[in-house]
């Protein structure tokens, strides 16, 4: 796949991930589905919300763990997209919080793997002794 394909898939996942998320989880809050305007404008609002916890898993996978991005995407997901649904009720202000810290766990988890992957030794040469 051409770089530019990529990366415009990777754009459309990173932003659709969150509103597609909440969409699954709504009929939890409500049932019957939504159907006034306001509850498919923070949809749109909740789109940019996704962003942190994309960017944190494709860093991890850019620096050689994708097993570890999968992982916190797996686990980070799902929470961040019923927690997005609750915190709707409060605005998308409150949506943009809950989205950041829970993006946070997968940001150490990058900084950890960073520094670890940074702090290796490199082998160093030894001089063969004659």
């Amino acid at each position: 796949m051409p770089t530019i394909t990529r990366r415009l898939t990777f754009g459309l996942l990173a932003l659709l991930w969150l509103p597609a998320g909440i969409a699954a989880t709504a009929p939890v809050r409500s049932m019957p589905w939504p159907v006034e305007l306001h509850a498919w404008l923070s949809l749109v609002v909740a789109a940019p919300c996704g962003l942190p916890l994309a960017l944190a898993c494709l860093r991890l996978w850019r620096i050689g763990y994708p097993g570890t991005a999968w992982a916190a995407f797996a686990v980070l997901a799902p929470v961040t997209a019923v927690a997005s649904l609750f915190a709707g009720l409060l605005g998308p202000v409150a949506i943009a919080i809950y989205a950041l810290v829970i993006s946070v766990p997968a940001w150490i988890l990058y900084a950890f793997w960073r520094r670890t992957r940074l702090g290796k030794p490199q082998s160093p040469s030894v001089p063969k002794s004659t």
